[in-house]
């Protein structure tokens, strides 16, 4: 029987697409996608084979096994990991195995109803944004084309579902030897496995659970893990390792005594850290934190880049050192594209995401987090003790963010732009204002360094809003001038169109 196809709006974002489970996230709408993206795996595909893997959420080894079978179907060789694994694995093999694409099956710090559909390429990084524009014209497409002619409910190549009759074996691949190689090749290894020490683990129910201890077993480094069974719901959490989900870990540091504590998200491919006084540490701590390790204790030479919302600490390293520097939109895509074509030392992004040189052009919070122990055995120091003596070398970073609510997305961004900027006084705060960037959204660096940043989502009814100082007070001061700006620009916004 013909059915007429109903899509869901299916939108690739920064990376990948994700829906909630049932609703938009749908086998069906997951048949749909895989089938849009073939012909584009084909024309730009260097090789045939396509890794498929899967995190720990409900439903994604169905999901992928699903997918697994379509691109089977369709001619592509097929390795479909033999078990969950991290976002940053998938990247790696791909590399290893010199496969055309991965993908896998995950929402990454997205609540336990949602799961989701990440493309890597070759490279090992996320798909570019021509890949994924693409994929979504083939399916605006088929859409088109089902809606007058109907499309039959499963053609007769696709399985119907993940319970049905296998007609061919796919083939799996084993992640660990690979990604074991692969961390132990970017990290001090035997200073690591002789470190003293105890640490904390919070995975979060993500997919990270027990790699650290697989990897350091046998060492001196006593580790302790937190949220590591597999619970499809995240026990109630949320898998985001930020402050306002760490609560149990900052109190399983200071309980245990130990001199960290490392958060992963869902996928493994974000970090947060908490320090030996079970005080979170914001991403404008922890990257130039990284960034001061790599230069000072391991040499590397290179470009430090970072998303425009992360703060000026890196900027500052890198004029120290005589590094570039370059601050790019947010998104890690656009790291990934700088990582691929220049010599860059680092990247980092204000959620967490971190990625050096020599591994993949990609973030992996699993090897960030053994890079900031890695550091903590080198210098023989406690994370406060490090981010004090950085913060006298190249200034404090006291980070706050406030999101707006609006009506509606702000769809054009240079208009955005255009409208804060020419509304600007000469001075903010009573201090000059240095220069203005309006790359994405708007942010305002003031003389003494201090900055603040307007940034609306463009697809989401939403205007972030950021600042850094060297005082909490200072950077509440620098948020509320934000807020204020909002409100007024709303006002006018208003005011312009009456009902």
């Amino acid at each position: 029987m013909a059915l007429v196809a109903v899509l869901a709006d299916i939108r690739f974002g920064t990376d990948g697409w994700r829906g909630v489970i049932a609703d938009d996230f749908t086998f069906d709408n997951l048949r749909q996608v895989t089938e849009a993206a073939i012909p584009v795996f084909r024309r730009h595909g260097r090789s045939p084979l396509i890794l498929v893997g899967y995190d720990r959420r409900f439903l994604s080894p169905a999901f992928a096994d699903c997918v697994a079978r379509i691109l089977h179907s369709n001619g592509f060789h097929v390795r479909l990991a033999s078990s969950p694994l991290p976002t940053p694995a998938v990247s790696v093999c791909v590399k290893e195995q010199h496969a055309a694409w991965g993908i896998v099956m995950t929402a990454s710090h997205n609540p336990a109803l949602y799961n989701g559909f990440k493309i890597k390429d070759a490279l090992g990084r996320s798909a570019p944004p021509e890949i994924t524009a693409e994929i979504e014209k083939h399916l605006s497409e088929q859409q088109a084309a089902s809606s007058k002619q109907g499309i039959p409910d499963h053609p007769a190549d696709v399985p119907s579902s993940p319970l049905a009759a296998r007609r061919s074996p796919i083939e799996t691949f084993d992640y660990w030897p690979t990604y074991e190689r692969f961390l132990k090749s970017r990290l001090d290894w035997s200073l690591l496995k002789r470190w003293k020490a105890s640490v904390v683990f919070d995975y979060l129910y993500g997919v990270g659970a027990g790699i650290p201890e697989q990897l350091l077993r046998g060492s001196a480094l006593k580790i302790h893990s937190l949220h590591a069974n597999h619970d499809v719901l995240f026990g109630g959490l949320h898998p985001e390792p930020i402050e306002a989900y760490l609560s149990d870990l900052k109190k399983e540091v200071r309980s245990r005594r130990a001199v960290a504590g490392v958060a992963l998200d869902g996928d493994a491919d974000r970090l947060g850290m908490v320090d030996e006084k079970g005080r979170y540490l914001t991403p404008h701590q922890v990257f130039p934190l990284l960034v001061l390790h790599c230069v000072e204790h391991k040499k590397w030479q290179g470009k430090i880049v970072q998303s425009v919302s992360l703060g000026a600490l890196g900027e500052r390293i890198a004029q120290a050192y005589n590094l570039p520097f370059e601050e790019v939109p947010v998104g890690f895509k656009h790291i990934a594209e700088r990582m691929v074509k220049e010599d860059v030392l680092a990247g980092g992004e204000e959620s967490g995401g971190y990625a050096v040189r020599g591994g993949i052009p990609e973030r992996d919070g699993i090897l960030s987090g053994l890079l900031f122990l890695e550091m903590l055995a080198v210098r023989r120091e406690t994370p406060s003790q490090l981010l004090t003596d950085m913060e006298r070398r190249f200034g404090r970073a006291r980070f706050k963010r406030v999101d707006f609510s609006l009506k509606q997305p702000i769809t054009d961004k240079t208009a955005f732009a255009r409208q804060v900027t020419n509304g600007l006084p000469t001075r903010l705060l009573s201090q000059a204002i240095q220069e203005v960037r309006p790359s994405d959204g708007v942010k305002i660096i003031l003389q003494s360094g201090e900055w603040v940043l307007l940034r609306p989502s463009g697809t989401e009814p939403m205007l972030p809003t950021y600042a850094e100082s060297d005082s909490w007070s200072r950077t509440d001061q620098l948020l509320g001038w934000a807020r204020k700006s909002v409100q007024k620009m709303l006002q006018n916004t208003s005011n312009d169109n009456p009902r």
